[in-house]
């Protein structure tokens, strides 16, 4: 399904986009259910590297069961699983990203943010771009897809509309651009599960703790224009990866639509 003029328009504004629903009740059960399994250790094929636990929960002196309610966030499902592969080449969202960024699309990565009900803590305003200076442009969109209804209880997305607008801005001078007067008021992004919503990578945007007894498990899929040139990490290690991932070193990233370039991501 293409954008609307008024759509598009919304999201060159705002630098986000509330979007409909992308996924059935059969896909939402069995993603919900394969990130239990593999939250439990029933499947193993994605790498404990990749499995981040809330940071009360990194000492191993606290645990709680289920093991899925320690969890913050799982990340490179995509590289992994197949169910979740296919999610980030679903038609439904990948037209909306050629729209919102270019015909020619690479996955960078994904990260199922678990929000673990009655644990789940505060992720700060940030902008996604500022984390990924290895890319030139910083011109990502990212699809974030409801597992579960998210709301303002149990910690859904904050934006602040616009702020995509005034560019990269690094993390010592965060604070004082987040207290400029001229920002818009933030706005919190409600929503079903199954639905989704888009952001610029520049947008700034945050999550509250969820101390509710409902999951909130949100699936961030982060795409760029295949022209997009990637400088490498100076020191890939720091990122976890482990040997025979699909993210060592300068593999490819995820071939989603359109053409490939020689030199670029």
């Amino acid at each position: 399904m293409s954008l609307t003029p008024e759509q598009k328009q919304f999201f060159d504004d705002n630098g986000y986009l509330p979007y409909s629903r992308v996924l059935s009740d059969d896909e939402i059960q069995a993603l919900r259910q394969r990130s239990e399994d593999i939250a439990a250790g029933r499947l193993t094929h994605v790498p404990s590297t990749y499995i981040q636990f809330e940071e009360q929960f990194r000492d191993g002196k606290e645990t709680v069961e289920p093991r899925i309610d320690m969890i913050r966030k799982m990340v490179y499902l995509c590289y992994h699983d197949d169910l979740f592969e296919a999610v980030a080449k679903k038609t439904e969202i990948v037209d909306v990203i050629e729209g919102l960024l270019s015909p020619n699309i690479k996955l960078y990565t994904d990260q199922l943010m678990m929000k673990p009900r009655f644990n789940g803590t505060v992720t700060d305003w940030h902008q996604d771009s500022v984390a990924w200076p290895m890319f030139a442009p910083q011109n990502h969109v990212s699809c974030w897809v409801a597992l579960d209804d998210a709301t303002v209880e149990n910690g859904c997305m904050t934006v602040i509309p616009g702020s995509h607008k005034w560019g990269p801005i690094t993390r010592e001078y965060k604070d004082r651009f987040l207290a400029q007067p001229h920002l818009a008021e933030p706005v919190p992004v409600e929503l079903k599960a199954g639905h989704c919503m888009f952001h610029h990578g520049l947008n700034f945007h945050r999550t509250e703790a969820n101390t509710t007894p409902n999951r909130r498990r949100g699936l961030a899929l982060h795409y760029l224009d295949a022209e997009t040139s990637y400088l490498g990490i100076v020191d890939e290690s720091h990122r976890g990866q482990v040997e025979g991932t699909p993210r060592k070193g300068n593999t490819p990233f995820m071939h989603i639509r359109g053409k490939e370039f020689p030199g670029r991501v």
